[in-house]
Formats: C-alpha cells, structure tokens, sequence
C-alpha cells in the first residue's frame, strides 16, 4: 500500500510517499480503507521527534493521527462494524497501529465510530484528533458543568473551533482569544466574549468579562501567550488546564499562586486521568461527535489537498494561523462515494 513516511527526523523535506505492508487485523482489530486523513500540529511533531513514543516505533514511520473511510475487514470479536461502513478513527499509532497517511489503517474497534450520513469523508477526516482533545480536555479534565465561565485561548484552530462549540453546547458561557482577522469567525462560534490578543490585553478583559474569576481555563495555544499570574482570574477550585503542545507546560503558570488559590494547573492527558490508552479521549468524543450528528456542532472550514503536498501542507500547520482544518485525500476515489 501507498503511505507518508519517515526515515529519519527533520524538516518537511524528510516525507516522502512509499510503499509499505497492507496490515491485517488482529482480534479487536477494525481495518479501514483510507479516504482522507488530517493534519495535526502532532503530525509534525512526531515528524521532528518530539513526542516521546515515537523512538519506540521505529522506521519508516507511517505519519497520521486520524482519518476517515470505509471498513475493509474486520478482526475477532468486533462487535460494533462490518465490511463497507463508513467510519472516522482516532489512529492509534503511538502504540504500534501505524499512522493515517496511508491506505489502509488498523484502529482498536473502541477509536473507531461510525461516519454521520450527513457528512463527506473530508468532513469527517477534520473531526476525530481535534474534537477529541477539545472534549476531553472539556469533560474529562476539567469537568465543565453548565453555566461556568471559560476561556480558551486558541479558538480560530481545530480544537478551538470544536471547543468553543461543545461549550456552548454544554451550556457554559465562553470567552476566547483570537486575532483580529478571525474575531467574527469565533464569534459566530458562539463564544460570549472575543479577545483580540493582538489589540487587547487578555487579563484586563478577562476581570471585565469575569469580575469573580473564572471557572476554568483551557489553553490550546501554549501557556508561554499568557500571563504567568492567570491563577489570579480563577475562582478558587477552579481549574487551568493545559493542551500538551510540548513547547511548555503547566509548569510556565505561578503554581504557588495557584496553590495557594486552590487552583489546579494540569496537561490535558493526565488531568483526565484515564489510564487505558485504547479508552483515552473515546467516550469525549464520541459526545462531541453525537453534537456534531445532530447538528448542535459543525465541523469547521476544511482546505483539502491530495496526498503529495504533504510536505507543503505540514509545513503551513506548523507556522500556526490556520483557521480550522486542513485534510490530505489518500484515496480519491473514496470521497466521490460520499
């Protein structure tokens, strides 16, 4: 099968489109023939060897976190699919499944879900990774319950264009950082209050929006955008919650502030505190994913590029600014089925 690959660590120019093993499933197995597949700011990270499991998997390395398609096979005891279902995964390479940039993927039955009618396979490409981090980081680590005030910064990217959504779907009220060219996008989101944090000071319009602190923060950007005093704008019990973006963690933010507030700063994965890797993120998701079915969230802007302009594509997500999401076709075939 065709596949984006890796060699060795480095820049874009390290990707290259080569042939590798058609997998076959395992018990619990369901294998997926590859429609689109997304690009996540992991993506490139792994790409440059950031991420810790990476070195465990060795080379070549098929790149992709998530993906969309049509179930080829299925293995022993998977109960939930069969042959020709559309589905969308949440890839599970970092434990040896290989990636999404390929034609065909092995995915645990619990990481698969079955692909809404209603949406195209490029659709439902740009949803599992980016949904997933927002609902999980949304109910799992920081337990957002209806009627608390938010911030998110980070809201005109993936996870932010489904973070801000879900919130609102969850009954919270939201305030959000944005740049100026993206500030009627977010607001269409649905977030209660905008943040230009190119014009705006985002701790003076947080005590304006939130005179009593808020209830929880959620950074998808890195702390590093935010001051180190935010523990301050939280009301005591509540929470910071940070995306892993492995540029900086919680450790940025004044924790004896924070301490010292009852304040819990925390990563997104282990502030969720799920401890079986085939179940991390799933149940989240697959509430967002019941949102986006019904039509309470929508998938966000989607630019879609063919297979060979992975490089080019990994490389304007990795310089940031990217309104939504942007999707590789592996088999285009497969979305003229949609």
């Amino acid at each position: 099968m065709k596949a984006v690959m890796i060699d060795r660590y480095g820049g874009p120019e390290v990707l290259y489109i080569g042939e590798a093993p058609k997998p076959s499933p395992e018990p619990g197995d369901v294998l997926i023939r590859v429609a689109c597949a997304s690009i996540n700011p992991a993506d490139w990270k792994v790409r440059e060897g950031m991420l810790p499991f990476t070195d465990a998997l060795g080379f070549p390395l098929i790149q992709g976190m998530d993906n969309s398609g049509i179930v080829e096979a299925i293995g022993e005891g998977v109960a939930q699919f069969k042959p020709g279902d559309r589905v969308l995964s949440l890839s599970h390479m970092a434990f040896g499944k290989g990636g999404s940039y390929a034609e065909y993927l092995l995915c645990p039955e619990p990481r698969v879900a079955h692909l809404p009618d209603n949406l195209s396979f490029a659709e439902g490409a740009a949803i599992p990774i980016a949904c997933a981090s927002a609902s999980s980081t949304i109910v799992d680590a920081a337990g957002v319950k209806p009627g608390d005030k938010v911030f998110f910064n980070g809201a005109a990217g993936g996870v932010g264009s489904y973070g801000i959504q879900f919130l609102r779907y969850l009954g919270a009220e939201v305030a959000a950082t944005c740049s100026a060219r993206n500030v009627e996008y977010v607001r269409g989101l649905g977030a209660n209050r905008v943040i230009d944090y190119t014009s705006e000071d985002i701790s003076e319009a947080l005590q304006v929006w939130a005179p009593e602190g808020v209830d929880h923060v959620i950074d998808a950007v890195g702390p590093t955008t935010l001051p180190r005093d935010l523990p301050r704008l939280v009301r005591p019990g509540g929470s910071i919650i940070v995306i892993l973006n492995l540029q900086c963690g919680p450790e940025y933010f004044d924790l004896e502030l924070a301490e010292s507030r009852n304040v819990r700063v925390v990563d997104n994965i282990s502030g969720a505190g799920i401890s079986d890797h085939i179940w991390g993120q799933v149940m989240a998701f697959r509430q967002c994913l019941a949102a986006i079915a019904e039509g309470a969230v929508k998938v966000p802007p989607i630019q879609v590029f063919p297979m060979n302009q992975v490089a080019d594509v990994q490389r304007l997500v990795e310089g940031g600014h990217v309104r939504g999401k942007v999707v590789i076709e592996i088999d285009p075939a497969l979305p003229r089925w949609a």
